[in-house]
């Protein structure tokens, strides 16, 4: 092998290195904050205190909305308060009754997306038992 293939190789490898480089640059400089975050459907599964779960579910809606789904999984039909929070401050609060089938209960919500991250903290409290489910999610 000459010296001209050894360049060549190396000459042919370069615009594919460089352009490696520079998207890892770019991932770097964008940061976090830069992926499309605000297109998908962020949920997730918690425990609570004793033996009822809780799911909360954020869904992207159009003109800035944010469609916030908890639903509680409880092994009675007790009486639950429950409080929304989005970015710390207070944004929904009631109590209900878990009396579906599986003695479920839903509270769904409208909350403004605003730019940057969304903190979202659902807190049940069973008034029975006093058993309390959280969830929190960031979008």
């Amino acid at each position: 092998m000459d010296h001209r293939s050894t360049t060549r190789a190396v000459h042919s490898r370069a615009p594919r290195i460089l352009a490696g480089l520079l998207l890892a640059l770019s991932m770097i400089v964008a940061g976090p904050s830069a992926t499309a975050k605000k297109s998908e459907v962020e949920k997730e599964m918690f425990d609570c205190r004793a033996s009822s779960s809780v799911r909360l579910k954020i869904v992207p809606r159009d003109s800035g909305i944010l469609e916030v789904t908890a639903i509680v999984f409880s092994e009675d039909d007790d009486v639950w308060d429950w409080k929304l929070r989005h970015n710390g401050e207070l944004s929904g609060k009631g109590t209900v009754k878990a009396k579906d089938a599986d003695r479920s209960f839903k509270v769904v919500r409208d909350m403004a997306d605003f730019p940057g991250p969304d903190d979202v903290d659902f807190r049940a409290q069973n008034t029975a038992t006093n058993e309390v489910c959280r969830a929190s999610l960031t979008y």
